[in-house]
């Protein structure tokens, strides 16, 4: 079950509701005191005006004097880089006060920031504990996680039932990451019989709030059928969807479903821009169509360097071709190797290569 970035997650889940964490919302805000509310008053007037320098500047005091509010504001401004200098350790720190004050939504945002080690040491029991208290508090995004934590076994012991249970709890309160999370429970069986519709009924409620992962897991299961009618057209939306929410999976698949025309018209120089989006992102089998694709001229001006270089990086993550390699080597010149070897290299370095299964044709 992949989760977003950290980094994007948290802006999403805090920073994306500042005018609601100002107004009270949230469930960590119920209980804060309404002269905390009232102080935040010119923030919140400096942030709908789009003077963020100003609102960060409004903020910070009341944060240092112990506002929870404030404090939440301040670590939202540092995380996303609005109105001040992006920087994940403040970010860290001002969660981490908020939290202390027994702020779900901090608990929760300091919880994604110590599972992933942005801005603070990596440690997955941490970051469950501080899952658990948020969720303790209702809070949906603390759920979710807790769940999460759970059906992994992340930072503690793997527990299906309690995975379950937390997930539950998410989507009742509306999670669309709660959604994605047991929507994929069901589709593997895990923890609950499988049922491929009720995860596709699961994942598109999670993708109709623009949880990428459910738009391209969804995506996946209109194109093969399984838990909905087979709506290869629809898949391609949905793919579309999450690759432009930053699904490097999903770019991929829209790679293939405009090089096959499945659902889509056949259209080579769309795959190959999908492609190279998702290749530029790591996906093993998109570097390796997308050399293909350099050495064919196929949707691209032939380019032996570049199809190398596609080639060599899904070559490091398992995918064999040796006709492949065969074809372009004649081409190469030392120049050419050399600037590929530097790149690869530099992209490579201090990473270990994963066991795949060579490439279908």
């Amino acid at each position: 079950m992949k989760r977003l970035p950290v980094v994007l997650v948290a802006a999403l889940a805090v920073s994306a509701g500042l005018l609601s964490a100002v107004s009270g919302a949230s469930p960590a805000s119920a209980a804060t005191p309404a002269a905390e509310t009232s102080e935040l008053a010119p923030v919140e007037a400096a942030y709908k005006a789009k003077d963020f320098g100003k609102a960060f500047t409004l903020a910070k005091p009341l944060a240092e004097k112990g506002n929870v509010k404030a404090q939440l504001l301040l670590a939202t401004f540092y995380n996303a880089g609005v109105g001040t200098k992006q920087n994940p350790g403040e970010a860290a720190k001002w969660f981490r006060k908020a939290a202390d004050q027994g702020s779900a939504d901090g608990q929760y945002a300091l919880g994604l920031m110590t599972r992933d080690g942005i801005g603070t040491k990596a440690d997955p029991a941490g970051a469950r504990k501080l899952f658990a208290a948020s969720a303790a508090q209702g809070h949906p995004g603390g759920q979710s996680e807790l769940g999460l934590c759970y059906a992994t076994g992340s930072g503690g012991p793997q527990d299906d039932k309690q995975a379950v249970k937390w997930l539950r709890e998410a989507v009742n309160s509306g999670s669309a990451n709660g959604q994605f999370y047991l929507g994929a429970l069901y589709a593997a069986g895990k923890g609950v019989p499988q049922d491929l519709e009720h995860a596709a009924n699961l994942y598109k409620l999670a993708a109709d709030q623009g949880q990428p992962d459910a738009n391209y897991q969804l995506g996946l299961m209109l194109q093969d059928g399984k838990g909905v009618d087979k709506n290869p057209a629809l898949a391609v939306v949905r793919f579309k969807t999450a690759a432009k929410m930053g699904s490097p999976e999903a770019a991929g698949a829209l790679g293939y479903a405009y090089y096959n025309g499945v659902g889509v018209e056949k259209d080579t120089a769309t795959a190959a821009k999908w492609f190279a989006l998702a290749a530029s992102a790591g996906i093993p089998d998109a570097q390796h169509r997308l050399a293909q694709l350099y050495y064919s001229g196929d949707g691209v001006a032939k380019d032996p360097a570049a199809a190398l270089f596609w080639l060599t990086l899904a070559e490091k993550a398992g995918i064999a071709d040796k006709p492949l390699r065969a074809a372009i080597e004649p081409e190469i010149t030392p120049e050419m190797q050399a600037k590929v070897n530097a790149e690869v290299a530099r992209l490579t370095k201090g990473t270990k290569p994963a066991a795949r299964k060579p490439a279908a044709p």
